[in-house]
Parts: structure tokens; C-alpha cells; sequence
């Protein structure tokens, strides 16, 4: 096969067709960090609740013992001693009353989360998202053969990305794009893009291009649409091209 190429702009219009769906991915994501987060702080609450208090309390005695004279006197180093006695048998047998009535507050506490400014939120996810899909707009250029494909973003500095077709390995299909990612990208929820329609090359050559690019695209990683994928291959190898 020879080099084939296909030409592509991705628009305003494709920004706004993906930004819902990553809005909804990315608040998502930061929902179970912060449950996470919150886990991990209530895991560490409940360690700590039990000697915090116990030594709160204590201190708290202590100083009342020290203050307000500010010295240490025999009789108040005996005081400090029999109150860290009284005290630690106190704890012993009441504590577990007073804990049990706190623990039950704080449950109640985390049993209604409360997420902090949540338009604020979504709106900082929607503003930096935003920025990121912008700076992708722009035309493309997309060549490939036998042995893998590269892809050229024409905007500004030219920059390219080479992959070979066994580094595919999940391709998505969504009513607006072609997602192709390999495992590094896979990994991180991304993806490169390729608009299933062109707005600088004839329909029908685009179309035509666009089969012969999924024919060479393994079958397995068609996420949902290996179907699809065999249909686009037959219809290519009635033509005498080779499928894989």
C-alpha cells in the first residue's frame, strides 16, 4: 500500500460537542478523589479521637494545677500525680460513654457530605477544559501506510506523532470522532481524535480514506464496534485491498 493522506480541521464546533462529556468525566473524578480523601481523614480521625482526648483532658488538668502560680512545688508535682491517677482510672470506666455519643455526631456529620462550592467547581472544570480542547483546534494531517501512521497538527510550530499499528490499542467510535490511543495515552484517558467528517477534503475521498485507516486498525481494540470495524474491512477487501 501506498502512502495515503487525509486532511482535517478540528473546529469550534467539535470542542463543543466533546466538553460535555469530559465536564461530566472530570467532575466525576475529582467526586472520588475527594472521597477518598475524605476516607483517608476519617480513617485517621478514628485513630487518633481516643488519645487525643485522653490527652487533651490531661493536659487540661495539668495546667490548672501549675496555673496561676507558675511554679512547681512538691506539693503540686504530688498533685499532678494523684490527678494523672484519678484521671486515668476516670477514663477508664466513662470514656467510652462520652466517645461513644461523639463518634455518633461525627457519623452523622460525614453521613451528610457537604461539597463545597459546587458551581464554583464545575465552573473552574469547565474553564480549564475548555482552554485545553482550544488549544488542540486547528488543521491536521494524517498520513499512514502499511506499517503505521502519523499525525501532523499544522497549527503554529508543526508538531507530529508516529505510531504503529500494534501500539493501537483501543479505538472508540462516537457519533462526532475516531478515538485512537495507545497504551501511554489509554492509561491517562486520552486520546487523538479524528473527526469522522472533513470540512477541506471531498466527502466521498474522505470517507473512502477514513475505511481504508480502520481497515489497518486492529480488529480487538474496537471499543464496542469490532462489527463495525469487520464491516468497514469487508467492504475494503472487495476492492482488493488487503485487510488486517
Amino acid at each position: 500500500m501506498s502512502t495515503m493522506e487525509l486532511q482535517y480541521t478540528i473546529n469550534p464546533e467539535h470542542t463543543q460537542a466533546r466538553i460535555g462529556k469530559l465536564i461530566e468525566q472530570e467532575i466525576l473524578k475529582d467526586d472520588q478523589l475527594r472521597a477518598r480523601l475524605l476516607g483517608k481523614v476519617a480513617r485517621v480521625e478514628d485513630r487518633l479521637l481516643t488519645p487525643l482526648f485522653f490527652l487533651l483532658g490531661l493536659v487540661a488538668g495539668m495546667l490548672a494545677i501549675y496555673f496561676p502560680a507558675r511554679e512547681l512545688s512538691p506539693e503540686k508535682l504530688v498533685a499532678m500525680v494523684f490527678f494523672a491517677l484519678a484521671y486515668a482510672v476516670c477514663w477508664r470506666f466513662y470514656s467510652e460513654r462520652l466517645l461513644k455519643r461523639l463518634r455518633k455526631r461525627i457519623d452523622d456529620s460525614r453521613a451528610k457530605p457537604r461539597k463545597p462550592f459546587p458551581k464554583v467547581n464545575q465552573r473552574l472544570i469547565e474553564s480549564t477544559i475548555r482552554a485545553r480542547l482550544k488549544a488542540t483546534e486547528g488543521g491536521y494531517r494524517l498520513v499512514f501506510d502499511d506499517h503505521g501512521f502519523t499525525l501532523i497538527f499544522t497549527k503554529g510550530k508543526s508538531t507530529k506523532v508516529t505510531l504503529a499499528w500494534s501500539q493501537i490499542v483501543r479505538l472508540k467510535v462516537t457519533p462526532d470522532f475516531y478515538s485512537v490511543a495507545c497504551a501511554k495515552l489509554d492509561s491517562k484517558g486520552k486520546a487523538y481524535y479524528i473527526p469522522r467528517t472533513s470540512d477541506v477534503m471531498d466527502a466521498d475521498s474522505y470517507q473512502q480514506g477514513l475505511e481504508l485507516f480502520l481497515s489497518r486498525v486492529p480488529v480487538s481494540v474496537f471499543e464496542g464496534n469490532t462489527l463495525m470495524a469487520c464491516n468497514m474491512g469487508t467492504a475494503l477487501d472487495s476492492t482488493g485491498e488487503p485487510q488486517q
